[in-house]
C-alpha cells in the first residue's frame, strides 16, 4: 500500500469525507483491523479562500505547492490534492514535487465515459464552472461537453458552497435550490449531474436525482485508493 500524501483542509469538511473513504476501502481490500497509509496536509481554510475571493491565482498556485513540497519531505510517495477548484494547481505540484498526482478529472472523466452521459450538468464553485480550466479541461482531454446553470444560479451555488457547506452545514432549503436548478437543466437535455465540488457531496447524492450523478470526492477517493494498491484505475 503507497503512503498517500492528501493536499486537504480544502474545506476540512470534504477531506473529512475522503479520510473516511480511503479507509474504507483499505479495510475492504485488507480486512480485518487495517486502514490507509494517509498523511494530510490541512491549510488554514481561510489563506487559500483568501486567495480565491481576490482571484490571486499565483499566490493560489503557491500556497499549494508548498503543501506538495512538504508532503513529499514527509515521506508521501504519491499526491492527490481534495478539492475540484484547488486542481487549478495540478500541474504545478506535478512539476514542482515529480511525484504521482491522482487528477480528480482523469477519474471524473472515466466515470463518465462508463455512464455514457454525453451533456452532464456541472455544479461547482463560480470558478470550477465559469473559469478557462475545469470544463476546458473535460473537453479538450476527453471530449466532454458541459452545461452550467444561469447566472444567478451560479451565484447562488457559490454562497452555498462558502456560506455553508464548507461550515459544515447542509440545509434543507439549499438542498431544494440545487434540485430546482437540476431539474431545470435536466429540461434543457441535461443527463447526468457532475458535484464539480467535493463539498457538494455533503448535501447532494445519487438518490436525489433521477439521473447519473458524479460525485467527484468518492470517484477521486476509488482513483486514489487503487493507484495506492498498485490497480487499475
Amino acid at each position: 500500500m503507497k503512503l498517500l500524501g492528501l493536499i486537504g483542509g480544502v474545506s476540512p469538511e470534504s477531506t473529512a469525507v475522503y479520510y473516511r473513504l480511503l479507509n474504507e476501502h483499505a479495510r475492504e481490500r485488507l480486512g480485518g483491523a487495517h486502514s490507509a497509509r494517509l498523511i494530510i496536509w490541512s491549510f488554514d481554510f481561510n489563506l487559500i479562500d483568501k486567495a480565491y475571493r481576490e482571484e490571486d491565482w499565483r499566490r493560489y498556485r503557491e500556497i499549494v505547492v508548498e503543501a506538495g513540497l512538504a508532503l513529499k519531505r514527509a515521506g508521501a510517495e504519491a499526491l492527490m490534492i481534495c478539492s475540484n477548484t484547488t486542481h487549478l494547481a495540478a500541474d504545478a505540484v506535478r512539476s514542482s514535487t515529480g511525484l504521482p498526482l491522482i487528477h480528480l478529472i482523469d477519474a471524473l472523466a472515466a466515470e463518465i465515459e462508463r455512464g455514457q452521459s454525453r451533456m452532464p450538468l456541472l455544479l461547482g464553485t463560480p470558478f470550477v464552472m465559469e473559469g478557462n480550466y475545469y470544463r476546458a479541461d473535460l473537453k479538450r482531454r476527453f471530449g466532454v461537453d458541459t452545461m452550467i446553470p444561469d447566472e444567478s444560479d451560479r451565484e447562488e451555488t457559490g454562497r452555498i458552497i462558502f456560506d455553508e457547506l464548507v461550515r459544515g452545514e447542509a440545509r434543507e432549503a439549499s438542498r431544494r435550490r440545487l434540485l430546482n436548478m437540476i431539474s431545470k437543466a435536466i429540461a434543457k437535455g441535461a443527463d447526468g449531474v457532475i458535484l464539480g465540488c467535493t463539498e457538494l457531496s455533503l448535501i447532494l447524492s445519487q438518490e436525489h436525482v433521477g439521473v447519473s450523478l458524479f460525485d467527484t470526492t468518492r470517484l477521486h477517493a476509488r482513483a486514489a485508493s487503487a493507484f495506492a494498491f498498485g490497480e487499475e484505475v
